[in-house]
């Protein structure tokens, strides 16, 4: 038997996506393919599941998807909104990823020529995780790399190393590009009541305001 692709399909009755996910069984099994039964799960999610989770005090489900965890959530007015921000898996791996790369490159490039590199890659990470609400793992991210950087400007083999505050100096004349959001996707419209969480910061790919 082979797993399933992860994938995301919603419905607007719960009983349909439990009919869904029996017939899905059921064809799957014909090609020797299954649904892995650990990951598979029916969540409520959306506006009108957030109000009434909320009146009851209650607390819905979230899910990943394409490195993002997904949750609802509400504006500064009280109105429900759609919540996205890096899922914990992901970064942790990213993390992992800059770590090993910059442990690898250290004595293979000069300092300014890796660095220039490195600006690249917060810049790639921020071009595609930094959407709207996602300011605090952005930060997280870039805090991380900051120290990551550190630590390995000082283990690069015959260099003198850098203190902290010859570190400080090195990145005032070479910053790292900072957090920014490039998806404004909470943007202003007609539906009264939208709201910006962030300032307007690129040109973002797709831009769309949660009804009421």
């Amino acid at each position: 038997m082979h797993d399933l692709s992860v994938m995301q399909i919603c419905f607007e009755k719960a009983e349909e996506a439990e009919e869904f996910g029996k017939v899905l069984r059921e064809r799957l099994h014909k090609f020797g393919l299954a649904v892995s039964d650990g990951k598979s799960r029916i969540i409520s999610f959306g506006r009108y599941p957030y109000y009434t989770a909320r009146e009851r005090k209650e607390k819905l489900g979230t899910f990943d998807f394409l490195g993002f965890t997904h949750y609802c959530t509400a504006t500064r007015k009280g109105y429900f909104r759609l919540g996205r921000k890096t899922a914990k898996e992901r970064l942790n791996q990213r993390l992992k990823e800059m770590n090993k790369w910059l442990r690898d490159i250290r004595n293979m490039k000069r300092l300014e020529v890796w660095w220039e590199i490195l600006q690249v890659k917060l810049k790639g990470h921020y071009r595609y995780y930094g959407v709207s609400g996602n300011m605090r793992e952005l930060k997280a991210f870039y805090y991380r790399v900051l120290w990551l950087a550190y630590k390995w400007v000082n283990r690069r083999s015959q260099k003198q190393s850098f203190n902290w505050v010859q570190f400080q100096k090195y990145l005032k004349y070479n910053p790292l590009p900072k957090p920014k959001i490039y998806h404004l996707t909470y943007a202003p419209s007609s539906i009264r009541d939208c709201i910006t969480e962030e300032p307007y910061a690129g040109n973002p790919h797709v831009r769309f305001c949660e009804g009421h």
